[in-house]
Protein backbone atom coordinates (compact mmCIF):
# COMPACT_ATOMS: atom_id res chain seq x y z
CA UNK A 1 0.00 0.00 0.00
CA UNK A 2 1.59 3.55 -1.14
CA UNK A 3 0.99 5.97 1.62
CA UNK A 4 1.52 9.84 0.68
CA UNK A 5 0.43 12.88 2.80
CA UNK A 6 -0.29 16.60 1.57
CA UNK A 7 -0.67 19.66 3.93
CA UNK A 8 -3.06 22.24 2.07
CA UNK A 9 -0.86 25.13 3.26
CA UNK A 10 2.50 24.41 2.67
CA UNK A 11 5.01 21.67 3.13
CA UNK A 12 6.33 23.53 6.36
CA UNK A 13 3.28 24.65 7.57
CA UNK A 14 1.82 23.41 10.71
CA UNK A 15 -1.56 25.34 10.35
CA UNK A 16 -4.69 23.95 8.35
CA UNK A 17 -5.37 20.60 7.91
CA UNK A 18 -3.43 17.47 6.11
CA UNK A 19 -5.22 14.97 3.86
CA UNK A 20 -3.56 11.92 4.05
CA UNK A 21 -3.87 9.54 1.04
CA UNK A 22 -3.68 5.60 0.75
CA UNK A 23 -3.87 3.81 -1.90
CA UNK A 24 -4.28 0.14 -2.45
CA UNK A 25 -6.45 -2.67 -3.59
CA UNK A 26 -9.98 -1.23 -2.74
CA UNK A 27 -9.08 2.03 -4.79
CA UNK A 28 -7.56 5.23 -3.12
CA UNK A 29 -8.96 6.74 0.33
CA UNK A 30 -8.87 10.33 1.47
CA UNK A 31 -8.31 11.27 5.84
CA UNK A 32 -8.63 14.24 6.74
CA UNK A 33 -6.60 15.00 9.96
CA UNK A 34 -7.92 18.42 11.52
CA UNK A 35 -5.83 21.33 13.21
CA UNK A 36 -6.74 22.58 16.65
CA UNK A 37 -7.14 25.84 14.84
CA UNK A 38 -8.94 24.76 11.85
CA UNK A 39 -11.73 22.91 14.42
CA UNK A 40 -12.07 25.79 16.46
CA UNK A 41 -13.17 28.18 13.49
CA UNK A 42 -15.49 25.14 12.40
CA UNK A 43 -16.96 25.38 15.96
CA UNK A 44 -17.38 29.39 15.67
CA UNK A 45 -19.29 28.89 12.39
CA UNK A 46 -21.91 26.52 13.61
CA UNK A 47 -23.42 29.69 15.61
CA UNK A 48 -22.98 30.78 19.49
CA UNK A 49 -24.98 33.00 21.24
CA UNK A 50 -23.12 36.66 21.17
CA UNK A 51 -23.62 39.05 23.46
CA UNK A 52 -22.26 41.92 24.55
CA UNK A 53 -22.93 44.99 26.66
CA UNK A 54 -21.74 48.51 27.34
CA UNK A 55 -22.04 50.88 30.34
CA UNK A 56 -21.83 54.72 29.76
CA UNK A 57 -21.75 57.15 33.18
CA UNK A 58 -23.80 60.18 32.67
CA UNK A 59 -22.92 61.68 35.80
CA UNK A 60 -19.84 61.48 37.74
CA UNK A 61 -20.03 61.25 41.97
CA UNK A 62 -18.32 59.18 44.31
CA UNK A 63 -20.60 56.16 46.38
CA UNK A 64 -21.55 57.28 49.77
CA UNK A 65 -19.21 55.91 52.34
CA UNK A 66 -21.98 53.48 54.29
CA UNK A 67 -23.01 51.30 51.51
CA UNK A 68 -26.48 50.63 51.68
CA UNK A 69 -27.53 47.30 52.35
CA UNK A 70 -31.31 47.55 50.63
CA UNK A 71 -31.80 48.22 46.97
CA UNK A 72 -35.65 49.15 46.00
CA UNK A 73 -36.76 49.51 42.41
CA UNK A 74 -38.17 52.57 41.74
CA UNK A 75 -40.56 53.29 38.90
CA UNK A 76 -38.95 52.14 35.62
CA UNK A 77 -40.76 52.93 32.51
CA UNK A 78 -40.57 51.44 29.17
CA UNK A 79 -40.87 54.63 26.43
CA UNK A 80 -40.18 52.56 23.24
CA UNK A 81 -43.66 53.41 21.35
CA UNK A 82 -43.21 50.10 18.82
CA UNK A 83 -43.83 47.91 21.75
CA UNK A 84 -47.51 46.93 22.52
CA UNK A 85 -48.93 47.74 26.07
CA UNK A 86 -48.93 43.82 26.52
CA UNK A 87 -45.25 43.45 25.27
CA UNK A 88 -43.96 46.45 27.91
CA UNK A 89 -45.77 44.62 30.81
CA UNK A 90 -43.50 41.16 29.53
CA UNK A 91 -40.60 43.22 29.42
CA UNK A 92 -40.46 45.17 32.96
CA UNK A 93 -41.44 41.45 34.71
CA UNK A 94 -38.79 40.16 32.95
CA UNK A 95 -35.93 43.23 34.14
CA UNK A 96 -37.36 43.56 37.68
CA UNK A 97 -36.36 39.63 37.24
CA UNK A 98 -33.05 40.59 35.66
CA UNK A 99 -32.41 43.41 38.81
CA UNK A 100 -33.74 40.47 41.69
CA UNK A 101 -32.00 37.37 40.30
CA UNK A 102 -28.46 39.19 40.33
CA UNK A 103 -29.05 40.52 44.00
CA UNK A 104 -29.63 37.21 44.98
CA UNK A 105 -27.15 35.19 43.51
CA UNK A 106 -24.63 37.30 44.03
CA UNK A 107 -25.92 38.54 47.45
CA UNK A 108 -24.62 42.65 46.97
CA UNK A 109 -27.86 43.61 49.23
CA UNK A 110 -29.31 42.24 52.33
CA UNK A 111 -32.66 42.74 50.38
CA UNK A 112 -34.08 44.20 47.21
CA UNK A 113 -37.84 45.39 47.01
CA UNK A 114 -40.09 46.76 44.25
CA UNK A 115 -41.43 50.56 45.29
CA UNK A 116 -41.87 52.52 48.27
CA UNK A 117 -42.41 55.92 50.16
CA UNK A 118 -40.15 58.63 50.22
CA UNK A 119 -38.61 58.70 52.22
CA UNK A 120 -37.14 55.57 52.27
CA UNK A 121 -35.54 53.73 55.59
CA UNK A 122 -32.15 54.60 56.77
CA UNK A 123 -30.06 52.29 54.71
CA UNK A 124 -31.79 52.02 51.48
CA UNK A 125 -31.17 53.47 48.03
CA UNK A 126 -33.60 53.44 45.33
CA UNK A 127 -32.96 52.76 41.86
CA UNK A 128 -35.28 54.19 39.40
CA UNK A 129 -34.61 54.82 35.16
CA UNK A 130 -36.07 54.30 31.58
CA UNK A 131 -35.36 51.41 29.04
CA UNK A 132 -35.77 53.69 25.67
CA UNK A 133 -35.43 51.23 23.26
CA UNK A 134 -36.35 47.08 22.88
CA UNK A 135 -34.89 46.34 19.50
CA UNK A 136 -36.28 43.11 18.54
CA UNK A 137 -33.45 42.50 15.06
CA UNK A 138 -34.23 40.55 12.57
CA UNK A 139 -33.36 36.42 13.27
CA UNK A 140 -33.41 36.04 9.27
CA UNK A 141 -30.64 38.32 9.33
CA UNK A 142 -29.10 36.76 11.87
CA UNK A 143 -28.96 33.35 10.73
CA UNK A 144 -28.34 34.14 7.36
CA UNK A 145 -26.11 37.16 7.11
CA UNK A 146 -24.50 37.29 10.64
CA UNK A 147 -21.79 39.65 11.38
CA UNK A 148 -24.02 41.63 13.35
CA UNK A 149 -26.78 42.37 10.90
CA UNK A 150 -30.09 42.35 12.38
CA UNK A 151 -28.84 42.36 15.93
CA UNK A 152 -31.52 42.93 18.82
CA UNK A 153 -30.87 45.46 21.66
CA UNK A 154 -32.27 46.85 24.69
CA UNK A 155 -31.01 49.72 26.23
CA UNK A 156 -31.83 52.86 29.03
CA UNK A 157 -31.07 55.40 31.55
CA UNK A 158 -31.04 54.97 34.89
CA UNK A 159 -30.42 57.03 38.28
CA UNK A 160 -29.36 55.93 41.52
CA UNK A 161 -31.22 57.91 44.35
CA UNK A 162 -30.54 58.40 48.08
CA UNK A 163 -33.33 57.31 50.76
CA UNK A 164 -34.79 61.02 50.74
CA UNK A 165 -34.77 60.68 46.40
CA UNK A 166 -31.81 62.91 46.05
CA UNK A 167 -29.62 61.80 42.64
CA UNK A 168 -26.91 59.82 43.51
CA UNK A 169 -25.40 58.78 39.95
CA UNK A 170 -27.00 58.51 36.46
CA UNK A 171 -26.02 55.99 33.82
CA UNK A 172 -27.06 54.36 30.36
CA UNK A 173 -26.92 50.93 29.88
CA UNK A 174 -26.91 48.42 26.54
CA UNK A 175 -27.08 45.05 25.97
CA UNK A 176 -27.20 43.69 22.14
CA UNK A 177 -27.38 40.19 20.92
CA UNK A 178 -26.16 39.10 17.85
CA UNK A 179 -27.61 35.69 17.08
CA UNK A 180 -25.16 33.02 16.56
CA UNK A 181 -21.31 33.62 15.53
CA UNK A 182 -21.34 33.62 12.00
CA UNK A 183 -23.68 32.63 9.01
CA UNK A 184 -26.11 30.57 9.92
CA UNK A 185 -25.64 31.04 13.79
CA UNK A 186 -29.30 30.01 15.48
CA UNK A 187 -31.37 31.70 17.70
CA UNK A 188 -30.81 31.00 21.22
CA UNK A 189 -31.88 34.55 23.29
CA UNK A 190 -35.76 35.65 23.52
CA UNK A 191 -35.98 39.40 23.44
CA UNK A 192 -37.42 38.97 27.28
CA UNK A 193 -34.01 37.12 28.07
CA UNK A 194 -31.89 39.98 26.55
CA UNK A 195 -34.14 42.61 29.05
CA UNK A 196 -33.31 40.60 31.94
CA UNK A 197 -29.96 40.43 31.30
CA UNK A 198 -30.20 44.23 31.12
CA UNK A 199 -31.90 44.17 34.42
CA UNK A 200 -28.59 42.26 35.53
CA UNK A 201 -26.38 44.48 33.94
CA UNK A 202 -28.50 47.61 35.98
CA UNK A 203 -27.95 45.52 39.02
CA UNK A 204 -24.01 44.48 38.40
CA UNK A 205 -23.17 48.13 38.02
CA UNK A 206 -25.31 49.34 40.85
CA UNK A 207 -22.69 46.98 42.94
CA UNK A 208 -19.60 47.83 40.74
CA UNK A 209 -20.05 52.37 41.46
CA UNK A 210 -21.02 51.22 44.99
CA UNK A 211 -17.43 49.46 45.73
CA UNK A 212 -16.04 52.17 43.67
CA UNK A 213 -14.91 50.94 40.76
CA UNK A 214 -15.08 51.99 37.03
CA UNK A 215 -18.65 51.11 35.29
CA UNK A 216 -17.58 51.37 32.08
Amino acid sequence: MEERLFNILGPNSTKGFNMKTQQGGGGQVSIFRWSPLLLAVVWLGAGCASTFKEVKPVTTSEPPRQRPAVLTVGKVSLSDARLSDAEKQTMLRAFHLGVESWVNKSRAFSTVKVGGQWPLPAGTMAMVGDISEVEKGSSAMRFWVGMGAGQARAQGEFQLLDNQGRELTKFKVRKSYLGGAGIGGWDMLKTEDLVKQLGELVAETTDKWLRGEKIN
